[in-house]
């Protein structure tokens, strides 16, 4: 297999490096600062507005550090399937989540500098996705060393990253792990949906290629999808299918939109319910006519129709009167 010029085909998102530690320093002198003011304050005022303005203060200061601790620790690279004819969709992935990756590329069955893509030498179809799929892990293992966790992901999925590496933040990437929305049928322990996106650590990444690619493990189809095909071969591999499930029992990766998730008692009449290793729950919590199905820390969703829409939604709209953290 031939790769050429792999260095200028992967973005390296490094240049935030500087902004981020400039970011860090000023949040911590700032809350030195307001900390040593509430002190002095509560010392000398018993004025509770004042005090409250101060707290305030302190929270907004402490929240501007989580998104620092988390883009100091894991380091995520990303690759997405697409193809020629989804040129614009791919491009509205590249500018608006798949910028908080660590690195990234795109899988496709020609090669684009722009995005950029490299050419996974398959056609296109449902019947060669394995192909391409191991073609994009193959690929990203030239770099295994120099990130922690491969997210694979479609050209239609949209994922919020603060939260993944959130969910990652507790486990070790050098043991073999396997996360994303857990299907119980078809192979033995079932499999993470391709459409939601999945992740393997790197240790999972190295025994996927070495021993499941470069051996005779995980060279033949088993069931024809791509998704599960992963989920045998990585089970043959004795590699830890994770539960991505957040502390209160709510899934965070999801096979469809959001919509669909939240109506009362969605696809019920469909496969869904049999597949689904972790049912979602059905009690009425959110409003009057939706459900309770989905974790505040969501982590990604598939079918996705417009990329912009969901990053104004996630990252930009909020009610007046509320922080961004809020």
């Amino acid at each position: 297999m031939i790769r050429d010029n792999i260095g200028s085909n992967v973005r390296r998102i490094s240049s935030q490096q500087l902004i981020l530690a400039f970011a860090f320093f000023a949040g911590f002198f700032g809350l030195l600062l307001v900390s040593w003011y509430g002190t002095r304050l509560s010392e000398e005022t018993s004025d509770n507005g004042l005090r409250d303005k101060v707290e305030m203060a302190l929270k907004y200061l402490h929240d501007l550090q989580v998104p620092n601790r988390h883009a100091k620790s894991s380091r995520v690279f990303c690759w997405i399937m697409t193809q020629p004819g989804n040129f614009e969709r791919a491009l509205s992935v590249k500018h608006t989540w798949l910028k908080r990756c660590d690195g990234y590329v795109f899988v496709s069955s020609e090669a684009n500098d722009s995005l950029p893509a490299v050419d996974a030498c398959v056609g296109e179809g449902r019947d060669i996705l394995w192909g391409k799929t191991k073609f994009g892990f193959r690929y990203v293992y030239d770099f295994v060393d120099e990130y922690d966790w491969f997210l694979k992901a479609d050209d239609d999925t949209y994922v919020i990253m603060e939260n993944l590496k959130l969910l990652v933040a507790n486990y070790a990437p050098k043991q073999p792990l396997y996360f994303g929305h857990h299907f119980k049928t078809i192979a033995p322990e079932g499999y993470m949906s391709g459409g939601a996106g999945y992740l393997l650590s790197q240790a999972a990444l190295r025994n996927f290629v070495e021993e499941g690619l470069n051996g005779d493990v995980c060279t033949a189809e088993f069931s024809g999808s791509e998704d599960a095909d992963m989920g045998n071969c990585l089970h043959l591999l004795n590699v830890t299918f994770g539960d991505s499930r957040d502390d209160t029992g709510h899934n965070r990766f999801f096979p469809f939109p959001p919509q669909e998730h939240l109506k009362p008692h969605h696809l019920k009449e469909e496969w869904y319910p049999e597949y689904v290793k972790y049912p979602e729950r059905e009690e009425t919590a959110i409003g009057e006519n939706q459900t309770d199905c989905c974790s505040d820390l969501a982590i990604a969703f598939h079918y996705i129709d417009n990329m912009y829409f969901m990053e104004y939604m996630i990252y930009h709209l909020r009610p007046h009167g509320l922080s961004k953290n809020e």
